[in-house]
């Protein structure tokens, strides 16, 4: 802690002089080496702390000027070493401020009775009317949220998380507030109970009340134009700007609102990226995306989603209230102009199209199109798993990640294909054969959870599935037996022998985190037995969870291989792998050539349309050339060739150690 002493006569006299005046000059204190010319024009009311001021500060456009406290007002404030406080139109009262901040023509910045910033703040998701409220904190993962949102099923755990985050919020109370170190504050309106955190930057802010700006050297937040912001957190690398409005909201890790966009009772979790439109009550895990101005996502809960222009939800019957709630799996992306009346739960990697009334639930259906057909919903199984856009999602998510590589908060599984995954499609495999069989007799047509099915799509959609699960479990093969001995077929048993027992059954998403059901069972229990007291115990035994998955999901590959592939792992013969290498080679090829025939269409006649506007088709094909490219050259067919030739020399490397 430092040591401080009271002004010496002849530094008070110097203060004078440079037109400062306080209420008591001995409720001043300051450093040893304090240099009280840096002082001018301030205005001193009841205890005030000040460093030293002996350095300059490098502002934008290649100046520096010197440290200090130029034409400000301060009641009750520490300020820090080379901290550089000017043109305060009105006045700072009861905050901390650390070292090199600089603060400059604000208006005010001030504590107003006791704070928690925040923290225990109660977030109204899914349900408007409550009943799934989220008592947020800094630091909250989306996991931890998960729970608290999510398993109302079983009241001791939600009594034990809300417990957990009222004991936090008390220890963040304060009847001061703190502006870190490295900070910038610049043409701001009002702070008022607000932390804020290391390097932040919060510029041309209009009014933040009562919540905490984290931040981080690595990953500094911004806080920017125009904004309003009240009863909130906001996490590190996260950007706040351009007219932004925010109430009751959480905004994790890397996440950017912006561009006007407005929402309340909201939780936007990692690198989620929304602007323009509006959104209430909604539960955004990680990659959530809205980019236009006519979407309202209300009353929700997404992932790895992407809303498209004018998306809408209807959470109202107009009957008791705002109550009706829906579960988007991860992976869905709505098309312009899309609407679902709520409640409604769709399957991972959904594509939804159109206008939609029905209570639709297409749970055990993932990959797949609901698309809108005279006044109906139309379900088409697996659609997506022939969809470039698909294999472009699996690359794009990682490459997009804008945290920093240290302190994660939130666990992301990228993985589209999972244990997670491949058993809603070996579900949905099941279920489209029964149906095929079932309208064969009874010659009514297909239907499944709100969605009527053309019986082409039980045929395709069931060899889709199965074209996959091949690909899938095939690949995960691939990777176990890369690079070791196998020369007996006991060496080959050995080596896709499970080192875990854990894995096998049910998977879940816990926002973002893919994991044995079983596992997170284990959480909860002993979360709801004590054994778990606290949030940083909780997120210690996930992170265990999720740094095993490589190995969990293994486990689940393994009791799998024989459903998939009628080969028992546990009594393989080389020559069985090697009819199973063929088998998957076989399914890879056949995969990604659909993937690059859906991307080569984005190359075809038919896109060319509107380029050479001038000429005919001899322009149109150099235009467009000049413009997009051609079909080889672009990154995706690039990468689906890559991954075809990469598998058969995989393949082929294996064969090779038999």
């Amino acid at each position: 802690m430092k040591e401080y002493r009271h002004l010496t006569r002849e530094e008070t006299d110097i203060l004078k002089n440079n037109g400062c005046w306080a209420e008591n000059w001995n409720n001043i204190h300051v450093v040893e080496n304090f240099a009280p010319e840096y002082i001018i024009r301030v205005n001193f009311y009841g205890i005030v702390r000040l460093g030293s001021f002996d350095s300059w500060m490098p502002l934008p456009g290649g100046i520096s000027v010197p440290c200090g406290i130029y034409d400000a007002t301060l009641f009750n404030v520490s300020v820090g070493d080379g901290a550089l406080i000017t043109n305060v139109h009105g006045y700072i009262a009861n905050y901390d401020i650390g070292a090199r901040t600089y603060i400059a023509d604000i208006g005010k910045i001030y504590m107003e009775g006791v704070s928690s910033f925040g923290n225990g703040m109660e977030v109204n998701v899914l349900n408007e009317t409550g009943g799934r409220a989220v008592a947020v904190y800094d630091g909250m993962s989306a996991q931890a949220a998960y729970f608290s949102a999510m398993y109302r099923h079983r009241p001791v755990l939600s009594e034990k998380l809300k417990e957990m985050a009222r004991i936090f919020s008390a220890g963040q109370k304060s009847h001061r507030g703190s502006i870190g170190s490295c900070v910038k504050v610049e043409n701001v309106g009002i702070l008022r109970n607000v932390r804020i955190g290391d390097n932040a930057v919060v510029q041309g802010c209009l009014r933040l009340f009562d919540g905490t700006v984290a931040s981080a050297a690595e990953t500094p937040t911004l806080m920017g134009c125009g904004i309003v912001c009240t009863d909130f957190i906001v996490q590190s690398g996260a950007v706040v700007e351009d007219g932004a409005q925010i109430s009751r909201t959480f905004v994790g890790q890397g996440v950017k609102l912006s561009r006007g966009f407005t929402c309340s009772d909201c939780l936007f979790f990692a690198n989620s990226h929304c602007e323009n439109g509006e959104a209430v009550s909604v539960f955004a895990g990680p990659f959530t995306v809205s980019h236009h101005k006519s979407t309202l996502m209300i009353g929700a809960m997404f992932s790895f989603m992407n809303a498209g222009s004018a998306t809408n939800f209807s959470n109202h019957m107009y009957k008791l209230g705002p109550v009706h709630q829906g579960v988007f799996a991860r992976g869905t992306k709505c098309g312009s102009g899309s609407y679902m009346m709520l409640p409604v739960k769709v399957a991972p990697f959904t594509t939804v199209l159109g206008h939609h009334t029905s209570r639709i639930d297409t749970s055990l259906m993932p990959f797949s199109y609901i698309l809108e057909s005279d006044g109906g919903s139309v379900l088409v199984p697996g659609a997506n798993l022939r969809s470039a856009g698909l294999f472009r999602d699996m690359r794009k998510w990682p490459e997009r990640d804008r945290r920093g590589a240290s302190n994660r908060q939130d666990r992301i599984s990228y993985n589209v294909f999972s244990p997670y995954t491949a058993s809603d499609m070996l579900a949905g495999r099941a279920l489209l054969v029964g149906m095929l069989s079932q309208e064969r007799i009874s010659g009514k047509p297909a239907t499944y959870g709100g969605c009527s099915i053309a019986t082409s799509s039980l045929t395709k959609g069931a060899g889709r599935y199965d074209t996959v699960l091949k690909y899938y479990i095939g690949k995960k093969i691939v990777e176990r037996l890369s690079d070791r001995k196998l020369n007996t077929d006991n060496l080959l048993r050995d080596a896709l022998t499970p080192e875990s027992t854990v894995g096998e059954g049910e998977w879940v998403d816990i926002a973002g985190m893919l994991a044995p059901k079983a596992e997170i069972e284990k959480v909860l229990d002993a979360i709801e037995s004590g054994e778990l007291i606290d949030f940083i115990s909780i997120e210690k035994r996930l992170s265990g969870i999720f740094s095993n998955y490589e190995l969990y999901e293994w486990k689940w590959v393994y009791d799998h291989i024989y459903q998939v592939y009628g080969v028992h792992p546990g009594t393989i013969v080389r020559k069985e792998l090697v009819s199973l290498l063929q088998q998957w080679l076989s399914e890879v090829e056949n995969l990604f050539e659909d993937l690059e025939k859906d991307a080569s269409k984005e190359y075809s006649k038919e896109a060319m349309t509107g380029f050479g506007v001038d000429g005919g088709a001899d322009e149109a094909l150099a235009d467009f050339v000049n413009v997009r490219g051609e079909a080889a050259d672009d990154a995706v067919v690039r990468s689906v060739r890559e991954s075809v030739e990469e598998a058969r020399q995989k393949a082929a490397d294996i064969v090779s150690f038999l």
